[in-house]
């Protein structure tokens, strides 16, 4: 498929970007990108609907490093559909027109949803052709078409992906400056090992009075050459982890990523900053769902498939599996997970809605944890960082101190 950039006229308006044509009065002047094998097939659908096409023009694709989306725009088209389905209009016919009303740069990477719903696809596999969604955020999208719910689904999907852009800037921001700060160390170490090290080394022949104090410095400098590729050698080590589980994650290899969540999850302060992000988003989509008028038994469902942490997508499956054997909602919820006051704000609910309202408060409140266990994340790793240089720093200057001493005393005598 390849994308075209069309202008052409219609007798109505066929989106909101349509404009009267000032030469031919009672046509519509279209502009807009389509997707199609070939320019004959879009000059045929155009004239077959009543229109006549003027121009259609094939457009270079940009490469593929360039074809991000950022969040940002992401949530911007979740909303424009919810707004859209909200008002009355069915799912696919939203999309449709959202994708159709946007004649910028981000077109060409919107048309395969286009496709897909012109052929018989369902809104779903529209959404998952396009792309860029993560899997929790399609998965809400699917349970809403099986549930019969996409109204409700819709709306917790986008709360569940502005929450997740939220939970991530945080992170985002803790981990900046943690990779900063094992900047500063790592690159304060290279120096070290490529800058002072040698010129110390070609002094150690000069050092010292007698060979064997030229031998001592001299293997004093080795140390310190064996300390700087030591503390090198982790940190390349560190950062080869660091990037398999970026791509784990990338590529959703379900292996490496519960491998790298496993990790994490014992990681001090992160661990706690990922599991009370995780609490506090799947809370947000259930509570969303059940102010909404969805059932718990639905709600909770769609909560654990939009899961991405382990122990929270087991809290709500298994929820679901004891309410179905018919123990009640608050014994249904009561987990390790949660603390006593929030077991106790969940038993005191007496409508559907009132646990929609709890369930949305004990999420406020895990937010405000996980920002806190973020904060303190990069406030360790500061630390760490600092203690990982200063490792190298400090027996480095401890050879400049023995080196000094060695020629005072000979300067001394």
């Amino acid at each position: 498929m390849q994308n075209y950039r069309v202008t052409y006229l219609m007798p109505r308006p066929e989106n909101l970007m349509a404009q009267p044509d000032k030469d031919l009065p009672g046509f519509y002047r279209h502009a807009t990108l389509l997707a199609a094998p070939n320019p004959g097939s879009i000059i045929s659908e155009i004239r077959q609907r009543g229109g006549l096409p003027l121009e259609v023009k094939a457009v270079r694709p940009k490469p593929a490093f360039l074809n991000n989306v950022n969040r940002a725009y992401k949530l911007q088209l979740l909303q424009a559909v919810n707004y859209n389905v909200r008002g009355g209009m069915s799912a696919a016919r939203a999309l449709e027109m959202v994708v159709e009303g946007e004649t910028g740069a981000n077109r060409g990477m919107l048309n395969p949803a286009i496709t897909v719903l012109r052929i018989g696809g369902t809104f779903p596999e529209a959404m998952r052709a396009l792309g860029f969604f993560d899997s929790s955020t399609l998965s809400i999208i699917e349970a809403g078409e099986r549930t019969g719910r996409m109204k409700d689904s819709l709306n917790a999907a986008a709360g569940h992906y502005e929450k997740t852009s939220n939970g991530l800037k945080a992170m985002f921001g803790a981990v900046s400056w943690t990779l900063l700060d094992i900047g500063f160390a790592v690159s304060s170490i290279i120096g070290l090992r490529f800058s002072l090290l040698p010129t110390l080394a070609d002094t150690a022949k000069t050092t010292g009075e007698t060979e064997a104090e030229r031998e001592a410095f001299k293997a004093l400098v080795d140390q310190a050459y064996l300390v700087n590729d030591v503390l090198i050698g982790g940190t390349l080590v560190l950062l080869a982890f660091v990037f398999l589980g970026i791509y784990g994650y990338a590529a959703n290899v379900r292996s490496i990523r519960d491998r790298a969540e496993a990790i994490m999850a014992r990681v001090p302060s992160l661990g706690a900053a990922l599991l009370n992000t995780a609490i506090s988003t799947s809370f947000t989509v259930a509570a969303s769902m059940l102010k909404g008028g969805v059932g718990f038994l639905p709600s909770a469902s769609t909560a654990a498939v939009g899961a991405d942490h382990l122990q929270v997508r087991d809290f709500w499956a298994n929820a679901v599996n004891r309410v179905e054997t018919g123990e009640t909602i608050p014994r249904a919820l009561s987990s390790p997970l949660l603390n006593s006051s929030e077991a106790m704000l969940i038993a005191s609910h007496t409508t559907q809605r009132e646990l929609g309202e709890v369930l949305e408060r004990i999420a406020e409140r895990r937010d405000g944890i996980a920002l806190a266990a973020s904060k303190s994340f990069a406030l360790w790793m500061f630390v760490a960082s600092m203690m990982y240089s200063g490792i190298a720093v400090m027996f480095t200057l401890y050879v400049v101190y023995v080196q000094n001493k060695q020629m005072m005393s000979r300067v001394q005598g």
